[in-house]
């Protein structure tokens, strides 16, 4: 488990502030509900047989079988006839027994037992709450408001799609959602007032309890709003068991292919606490409790991400009710690598976050390493290659965690988990120049340019079945470093490329 369960009888309530009152594109009654044209379930109706005349006979369960049926029971059960002896026939009732119905039924928002015809019918009538409570309120140590909205976003290429973003009160309306950055062991708030519901927020991969993770089907789908509480679980030293410092992200799980697509989705990055023995130097942070560290200022994020401008002009609900819009066809034809340097985002206007160049340090002259955190938005497969200066394969990125799991030397039972980036044989760090990603895949990397240049990512996109490339795009990393001279001053080393 990721996350702590909610357990405490008694809990501190807070208060969830007053509701918003502006927001741009509430859509009202319109987009509330689903389309009434969906079919609606089947409700499950109790037979009422009528009752016989006569009593149905019962064979007795005393120890003595009886020549009569008898309709009372013997707290004695009764033995088995011998063979070639015939014990009491109960006769048929006029009335034939109603077969049994299926067992386990779904629920749905009125909280009647239903019956669902197909996987669509389920999908078209996932329980809908209005203001669902949250169980166990505790104060928090981080707390967002977010809501939704739909806007017309020019991306990086000039071409400009339909999207739907999340985002809070002080924040534009852009692309991807407002980065979320909760802090291990901290109670984190979330609460949501989708204008554009229903809707729910799924927390890729932190796995709370079922009513704080977002997914309609085992929770519910929000139409007014609700509190999303959890606490990320604290990391121990050299323990791959616990800790949950990393990379995720949070998404709508309401028709949720098509909902990412239209943009609803955000990056969320879990920070470690500070563990005794592991002190942290000023403009550093770990990349988990017992990592190692890296230079806050050239942390940043990368998020491949493809577009199928067809799925941009569906509504809410489609293809929920069965009918086949194509949501099983992506066939995206622009391509983009989003995100930037964390530090340095602004979220104040209506943009997409795509970086044209990003800074990194070169390894060992007096700054950390530079953090990239790589999260896969689209559907395709990407491959993801670091080139040098003189166009060969450039081995400087080191593995560091993956989906949030920090890699950890485990070759020996029983002894510590040392972290691969921080042990003390060289052959156990993993450094490589590519590696491939799948969807809403993570990665954690250090950079370790060994001399100052421009270095080079590439991304490809790739076809999900026949593996050819379908397009590629290419980000400059710009490395330099901090020397000192004369006086000890300081001066930044560029390196013959970047002038």
């Amino acid at each position: 488990m990721r996350l702590r369960g909610w357990a405490a009888p008694s809990a501190t309530v807070v208060s969830e502030g007053k509701r918003r009152s502006d927001d741009d594109d509430k859509k009202k009654s319109s987009t509330k509900r689903r389309d009434d044209k969906s079919p609606g379930p089947r409700e499950r109706q109790k037979p009422k047989p009528s009752p016989s005349k006569s009593p149905r006979p019962q064979p007795s369960r005393s120890a003595t079988p009886s020549s009569q049926p008898s309709a009372t029971r013997s707290a004695t059960p009764s033995p088995t006839p011998a063979p070639g002896t015939t014990g009491p026939t109960p006769t048929r009732s006029s009335t034939p027994t109603p077969r049994p119905t299926r067992p386990s039924p779904s629920s749905d928002d009125d909280g009647e037992e239903r019956e669902y015809d197909s996987q669509a019918d389920f999908a078209s009538h996932q329980m809908q709450q209005d203001a669902p409570e949250t169980h166990f309120l505790e104060t928090p140590q981080l707390s967002v408001d977010l809501d939704l909205s739909s806007r017309d976003l020019r991306f990086p290429d000039g071409a400009k799609f339909k999207m739907w973003v999340f985002h809070q009160d002080s924040s534009g309306r852009g692309f991807p959602g407002p980065t979320l950055r909760p802090t291990e062991k901290g109670i984190f708030h979330a609460r949501v007032e989708p204008s554009m519901g229903p809707h729910s927020i799924h927390w890729h991969g932190m796995e709370p309890d079922p009513r704080n993770d977002g997914v309609g089907h085992t929770s519910f789908e929000i139409d007014d709003h609700y509190t999303y509480q959890w606490q990320p679980e604290p990391g121990r030293t050299h323990d791959p068991n616990y800790g949950a410092a990393g990379t995720y992200f949070y998404h709508c799980h309401v028709n949720t292919p098509l909902h990412a697509q239209m943009g609803l989705l955000g990056p969320l990055i879990i920070d470690p606490i500070e563990l005794p023995g592991f002190p942290v130097a000023p403009g550093n942070r770990r990349a988990f409790a017992d990592g190692p560290e890296y230079d806050i200022a050239t942390e940043s994020l990368i998020m491949p991400f493809s577009i199928d401008p067809r799925w941009h002009k569906m509504g809410h609900a489609a293809g929920l009710s069965g009918e086949d819009v194509g949501l099983n066809r992506f066939e995206p034809t622009h391509f983009y690598i989003t995100g930037g340097l964390l530090a340095q985002r602004r979220e104040t206007g209506e943009e997409v976050w795509a970086p044209t160049q990003l800074p990194i340090n070169v390894s060992g002259h007096g700054k950390a390493p530079s953090l990239m955190r790589f999260l896969d938005g689209n559907y395709l497969p990407n491959k993801i290659t670091f080139v040098n200066p003189d166009g060969t394969p450039a081995r400087i990125a080191e593995l560091v965690s993956h989906d949030g799991r920090p890699y950890r030397h485990t070759a020996t039972p029983g002894a510590p988990a040392i972290p691969t980036s921080m042990h003390p044989d060289p052959s156990a760090h993993l450094f490589t120049h590519t590696l491939s990603m799948g969807s809403a895949e993570r990665y954690d990397l250090l950079l370790h340019p060994p001399t100052a240049g421009t270095y080079t990512l590439r991304i490809e996109w790739r076809d999900w079945i026949t593996g050819h490339k379908l397009a590629h795009r290419e980000l400059p990393l710009l490395a330099s470093c901090v020397l000192k001279g004369p006086g000890n001053q300081t001066y930044t080393r560029l390196g013959p490329q970047l002038g």
